[in-house]
This record gives structure tokens, sequence and C-alpha cells, in this order.
């Protein structure tokens, strides 16, 4: 379950808004001007990344979903949690270098336009940007509720997300195959680590790169040795926080490349 913590993305300002943005669906409740999805707050955050400018409708805190009957319910006996729907430092993080590095990472794969699947896309910040900058872009995510944050986000920023996939990492298509892997504080659990790098071994395309941001929490130090082990190349870019109360510790961006002949289970498992 991802931690939660109090925070102020320096780059976040909320923005009002009287009715659903037009284009996008009404998946949310609005009542005097505030929006609420399940009866806990929405909040709409303006965020400035690399000289792009996006509005991005978040949970102010997620944490209360499981408090929600049934809803939460669903959580727990799926054993997921609902912070993919908050807006996380690691997805800017990630998304800038996008913006900044998009014609290095177009030229590594040789490909136009690139193709891209982002793995636990939350609210869909980072396929957002993606197919901003020209990308061909799937956005996925195991929670329904995230994905549907995502499509809303995508609408109110006019953003053409190719595709929208629900993906288990565990058992990712075998048919599948994208110049670009993308993934933004995914890390969180050590027992994720190895179904996460099988998923990218399946779904990366020969030559193709794999770039996951992390908030240099200290269960992913391991993550760089372990894809190694598994027979990527890796090397670690590092990153500056746009979060005032993490700005200190900043973050990190791993890139993948390669891989290994790695099996997959029968069914969901637990391997680290």
């Amino acid at each position: 379950m991802r931690p939660k913590q109090d925070r102020d993305l320096g780059s976040g300002d909320e923005i009002g808004a009287e009715m659903p943005p037009d284009g996008a669906a009404p998946i949310f409740e609005w009542r005097g001007g505030q929006a609420s999805f399940r009866g806990s707050v929405v909040e709409f955050r303006r965020v400035e990344i690399a000289g792009m400018t996006l509005q991005v409708a978040a949970m102010k805190d997620a944490a209360e979903l499981l408090d929600e009957p049934d809803f939460g319910k669903r959580f727990i006996e799926n054993d997921i949690a609902p912070y993919g729907v908050e807006l996380w430092p690691a997805a800017i993080m990630l998304a800038e270098y996008l913006i900044r590095h998009n014609q290095a990472i177009a030229s590594s794969v040789g490909t136009r336009p690139v193709t891209a699947i982002e793995l636990g896309c939350g609210l869909g910040l980072v396929a957002i940007v993606a197919a901003k900058i020209g990308w061909r872009v799937t956005a996925s995510d195991y929670e329904s509720t995230a994905l549907a944050f995502a499509g809303y986000n995508a609408r109110l920023n006019a953003a053409a997300v190719a595709e929208w996939m629900t993906l288990d990492w565990h058992n990712p298509p075998a048919d599948r195959r994208f110049d670009v892997v993308l993934g933004a504080d995914i890390l969180y659990q050590l027992v994720d680590h190895g179904p996460i790098l099988r998923c990218i071994n399946r779904m990366l395309a020969p030559g193709g790169t794999a770039l996951i941001a992390d908030p240099n929490r200290g269960v992913a130090d391991r993550f760089a040795q372990t894809a190694g082990e598994a027979g990527f190349t890796v090397d670690t870019v590092q990153c500056a926080s746009p979060d005032i109360e993490t700005r200190a510790r900043g973050g990190r961006i791993f890139r993948l490349r390669g891989g290994a002949v790695m099996t997959y289970p029968a069914q969901r498992e637990t391997w680290q």
C-alpha cells in the first residue's frame, strides 16, 4: 500500500469550477463549485512542467475512499490502495524528463511516432504529456478508478491518448510491444519489483527503453541491482523533486535497456 503523506506540490494551484469542463465526462458530483468523488473532495490543480501548463483533477485525500462502504471493501479485498488518484512528485519529474529529452529518446528508439505505455498511470499526467509531445501512448492501470480520473484529465487537457488499458503487472499481454515503457512512483512495494521487471521485459520492444521515476524511496534502492541481475542494462538519472517537502530528498529515474528471458507464473505471485 502506498504510504500516505501530507505535501504541497509547489507547481500546483487549486482552481475553481462550477461545472465539469466542456468535453470532460461528468465522473464527479458538483455542488456549489466544489467537485467530489464518492463524497471525497476533488481538487483541480494547475501544473507547470517545462513550459507546458496542464490542469489535473486529483483527490485531496484518497485514503478517504477506504472509508466508503463497498468501494473501500473492493480496495481491501484486492490488496490495492487508492493513492494513484493523488498527484505525486515522481509523475511531474518523469513528465518533465520526457519534455526535455523528447528528441533524444525518439532518436534512440529510431521510430516516429514513439510508441509508449505507462504502467500504473494513476491520474494520467505522464501519459498526457507523452501524447502532447507527439507520442502514441497507451495509459494503463489495474484500478478502474484511476483510469476514470486519467481519462477525465486527458479530455480536460485535450490530450490524444491513443489507448486505455486495464493491466495487471503479473499478467501483461504477450503480443504488445512498445518503444518506451514508463512508470512513476510504482516501486513502493518490494514484492512488485519482480512483476514490474517481467512486465517491462515482455512489453519493451527490441532497442527500447524503460523509464521508471522514483522519489528516492528506500524500498526502491534495490531496484537497479535487481534489474541488472535480470539482464537489463541500468543507469540512474538524479532529478530535483517538485515537492516542497521532499525537495532535499530529490528523486531519480531508472533507465532500463535490454532484458533477459524471464518466465511467468500461472497466477499472481509474491516475488522479490
